[in-house]
């Protein structure tokens, strides 16, 4: 599997992105993104995303299987109002993913106990200042399950379990 820094080289080299940039100079990079399966195999190409503050969409670039890459069209941004997409730093990506999923499965039997593992996502972003490896799975009890990795050290940032079905409402 390639690195993001070796996808980004691959993508910055594309006239396709080449194009893009010259009309969306402002835009910056902010994510990968790959739904991943309950033992952490990518199911799809990777995506990476980039943000435009003035117009404030995404366009996402998805790589191909056969090479090079396709454009998804500009969309909506899904945040809350005072949120701030924040630009991901690519020299900040220390820990592979190979290493951050080894260490999910290490902590997953731990930090979520009771859970088992559906399909997930991953994307490696930053948030809050931090660049992670942001694991997010769907429980066979319908939560989200989902550890925040710091992929410059490979500790652990954030976990939480979030229930998709309110049971107060039964």
């Amino acid at each position: 599997m390639d690195t993001p820094q070796q996808l980004l080289n691959l993508l910055q080299k594309e006239t396709l992105f080449q194009d893009w940039q010259k009309q969306h100079g402002k835009g910056y990079l902010t994510h990968f993104f790959c739904p991943i399966s309950a033992k952490g195999e990518l199911k799809s190409s990777w995506e990476i995303g980039f943000y435009n503050k003035q117009s404030q969409k995404m366009t996402i670039f998805v790589q191909l299987a056969e090479h090079g890459f396709e454009i998804k069209p500009e969309d909506d941004v899904f945040k809350k109002p005072d949120a701030t997409i924040e630009a991901l730093e690519i020299s900040n990506v220390r820990v592979s993913y190979d290493a951050a999923l080894k260490l999910f499965l290490e902590k997953a039997p731990t930090e979520f106990p009771k859970e088992v593992l559906g399909d997930g996502f991953i994307i490696v972003q930053t948030l809050q200042k931090k660049t992670v490896w942001n694991f997010t799975f769907v429980t066979k009890a319908l939560k989200f399950v989902n550890l925040k990795i710091n992929a410059a050290d490979g500790s652990v940032v954030d976990k939480q379990v979030v229930e998709l079905v309110d049971k107060k409402g039964k």
